[in-house]
């Protein structure tokens, strides 16, 4: 697993574990990590029997593995880094990647974003639905997305919604409106009446019998799957208000502007609805690696 001492990659590897996994974890840790994750993550994931390798993710790495699920990335949709360096992590990196993968038969599990699909039209968004990014980040996860098309033999796209859980960074704007809520205080924001969006929760769930499989997807059938919860728990609903919470920008809550994702939830059809299931992102994830030996994997 590429990435995988993050919010979402530590969480991942430990249901990956739960489940039996022999698991090699690959992370450069050049990302912002809240207490429980990064270096912390190292050390519980490690103390499990994960094979834990600081720094650069590299073909070499995928010796001797079944699956690989590749979430090293630069991120953020509001990220200030030039396109040069997310081409370079997010694009090239990919491309790499998956071709090695692709050489050795290797599932590829490509989680990119909700992001490519912009300010979408059609609501809930089906994923066939054309990519058009509206920032540097998301044009990038759609350019990651094509060279996985193109060299994937074996390979999986999973477009998360916002993501958030026990672990999150405690700048992100969930867990900022969960502490004003949890202390009491005021929760504004600017977001006209009705304003909903999709999110994708990073919870514990219940233990997955490794013995089960699932059909292995070929080229033909590779789509790419939109990753969220359903429309009774998955939606963050506002009823309009006149300023924000505290120290909270406005392009930093994704409400009641252009270019924020309201209620763009999967069709309900196809791969995507069964990965929509109520374990939570890991589930969804792990479910595209049953067919995979429990084994040896590579997350």
């Amino acid at each position: 697993m590429t990435g995988g001492l993050g919010f979402i990659g530590s969480r991942v590897g430990g249901a990956l574990l739960d489940d039996g996994a022999a698991l090699r974890i690959v992370d450069d840790l050049s990302g912002a990590y809240a207490p429980a994750t990064g270096p912390a993550a190292a050390r519980e994931l490690a103390a499990r029997g994960a094979e834990v390798m600081i720094g650069p993710a590299e073909p070499a790495h995928l010796r001797g593995v079944k699956a690989v699920i590749h979430l090293a990335a630069l991120p953020g949709v509001r990220t200030r880094r030039p396109p040069s360096a997310l081409h370079r992590t997010n694009v090239l990196l990919t491309g790499r990647l998956v071709r090695a993968a692709s050489e050795r038969g290797i599932r590829f599990v490509f989680v990119s974003s909700s992001s490519v699909y912009g300010d979408a039209r059609d609501l809930p968004t089906p994923e066939h639905a054309r990519a058009a990014p509206l920032n540097p980040y998301a044009a990038s996860k759609v350019a990651a997305e094509a060279a996985v098309r193109r060299r994937g033999a074996d390979a999986v796209i999973v477009r998360p919604f916002t993501v958030y859980g026990p672990g999150q960074r405690p700048e992100m704007a969930f867990a900022r409106w969960i502490a004003l809520l949890d202390g009491r205080q005021p929760l504004p924001w600017y977001a006209p009446p009705g304003t909903a969006r999709d999110f994708t929760v990073r919870r514990r769930r219940r233990r997955r019998d490794p013995r089960r499989t699932s059909p292995r997807p070929g080229r033909r059938g590779l789509q790419p799957v939109g990753l969220a919860l359903g429309r009774a728990a998955g939606r963050f609903e506002g009823a309009g208000g006149s300023g924000r919470p505290p120290g909270l920008a406005p392009d930093e809550s994704g409400l009641g502007r252009r270019g924020s994702h309201h209620s763009r939830r999967p069709a309900h059809g196809g791969r995507g609805a069964r990965l929509r299931a109520s374990g939570g992102l890991a589930t969804g994830i792990g479910c595209q690696l049953a067919a995979a030996s429990p084994g040896r994997l590579a997350a």
